[in-house]
């Protein structure tokens, strides 16, 4: 197999960073395609994904039998996991966590980037399963997808550092990746993206052997194109494109979602019938197809790692998961349990908090737009870029989307968003903030 020529990447890369799904990201291109490397690099390493690879984690994974979090099973496969990290390598440490009557860890490796930036990359996916499932493909196959990719990664270097995460509690309620996106808001992790697999080892037609199913939130269509774009360049070494379809809740991307990161859940196309049960067995897994989804999301992580961020927002304030009276906060909300009403890290104002905005640029900023969903309500031309929250013809009671949009003088654009629930009477056309 081959990967195209020059000429071929750079017209195709000229196509694709015409489209208007690349929102707040430069468009991918030859020159930073592979990180501090070159262009050729990301097509070495996606050669460097086989059988051989992907089957040796997936088995050694699986050897533990079912891994319900908080059992000793589960315990020994985080050490499991730790130690081939480790064996890369890799700066490794456990993560543990404490909710909701269960007890376990998470597993983070870290290859730190090159350059000045902080930015980070996140490949995620869970190594717990339910009760009395060796969980091959939920999620052995996620599992062995982020250990084969970090066995590869770690042999280069790029400008922004790489995480990978094996998170446990995600079959009793996604307690691990809620537990580790809250505490990377909490230390200010400025995390670019989340890459999560999860279930990416089975396909059963020709159909769902050509694809690798995404689900994204409107904040992540920019980083589902990069999926696409990057599945386009490299399609000879990957044969696997992308479906992508709305967002799911019930994975461990939501949570960072909910704190504010921009995160992808990757899945295989066919619907597998023997998920959580006794079944997920070794020979179900299609191995050809584990290493094409393996490869893809790898290019993915490589590509996010490798590319210079321009112009960068960042909502500061109000805080996510928070409590305000007015501009005071007073305490985090403890709503990790209510993951399926999407309360994880919503902030509930009573009055009008400010909303703060830092820009990270290499150019000059042009303005700072704030909205309340999608609807314009004031700009910001000079630092700090600070708007006291209110509406524009009649009070915002309830449940918004607090958005800001930073634009430099070269022509981009980035945002950044937050979910609100907030009471004030404050709006901007109230008879009250007249003067005569």
């Amino acid at each position: 197999m081959h990967a195209p020529t020059a000429v071929a990447a750079a017209a195709l890369l000229l196509a694709l960073s015409l489209s208007p799904a690349v929102f707040s990201l430069p468009a991918l291109q030859p020159s930073d395609a592979a990180g501090e490397e070159g262009p050729a690099t990301i097509a070495d390493m996606i050669e460097q994904v086989d059988v051989s690879l992907v089957s040796r984690y997936l088995e050694g994974l699986v050897a533990f039998g079912p891994r319900y979090t908080g059992t000793e099973n589960c315990s020994l496969a985080a050490q499991y996991i730790h130690d081939q990290f480790r064996t890369l390598g890799l700066w490794t440490r456990f993560d543990p966590w404490r909710y909701a009557g269960f007890e376990s860890r998470n597993v983070v490796a870290t290859l730190n980037g090159t350059g000045d930036s902080d930015a980070l990359v996140l490949m995620t996916a869970h190594y717990d399963t339910v009760p009395g499932s060796p969980g091959a493909d939920d999620d052995a196959s996620g599992v062995a997808s982020v250990l084969a990719a970090a066995a590869v990664l770690s042999q280069h270097s790029f400008p922004h550092s790489i995480r990978f995460v094996a998170f446990s509690g995600e079959e009793v309620g996604t307690y691990g990746s809620f537990h580790h996106a809250r505490q990377s808001y909490e230390r200010g992790d400025n995390i670019r993206a989340v890459i999560n697999a999860d279930m990416v080892g089975y396909a059963g037609t020709a159909r769902g052997g050509r694809l690798l199913r995404v689900f994204e939130s409107p904040r992540t269509e920019w980083l589902s194109a990069l999926l696409v774009n990057v599945s386009t360049l490299y399609w000879n070494q990957i044969e696997l494109g992308v479906e992508r379809v709305p967002n799911y809740i019930g994975a461990d991307h939501q949570a960072f979602l909910d704190y504010g990161y921009d995160a992808l859940f990757c899945a295989h196309y066919d619907g597998y019938p023997w998920g959580h049960s006794r079944n997920d067995t070794l020979d179900r897994i299609n191995y050809s197809y584990q290493v094409k989804a393996t490869r893809l999301l790898l290019s993915a992580v490589a590509t996010l790692a490798g590319q210079l961020v321009p112009l960068q927002v960042l909502l500061t304030a109000p805080r996510e998961g928070c409590l305000y009276l007015g501009n005071w906060s007073l305490l985090p909300l403890p709503l990790g349990w209510f993951w399926f009403l999407r309360l994880r890290g919503i902030t509930v104002a009573l009055g009008s908090p400010v909303a703060r905005a830092e820009v990270r640029s290499t150019a000059a900023i042009d303005y700072v737009i704030f909205c309340l969903d999608d609807i314009f309500i004031t700009w910001d031309r000079s630092p700090p870029y600070e708007w006291k929250i209110q509406g524009k013809h009649g009070p915002p009671l309830g449940r918004h989307v607090l958005r800001v949009y930073a634009y430099d003088v070269e022509g981009r654009v980035a945002s950044d968003e937050m979910d609100l629930i907030i009471y004030t009477l404050d709006y901007q056309y109230a008879p009250w903030n007249y003067h005569g």
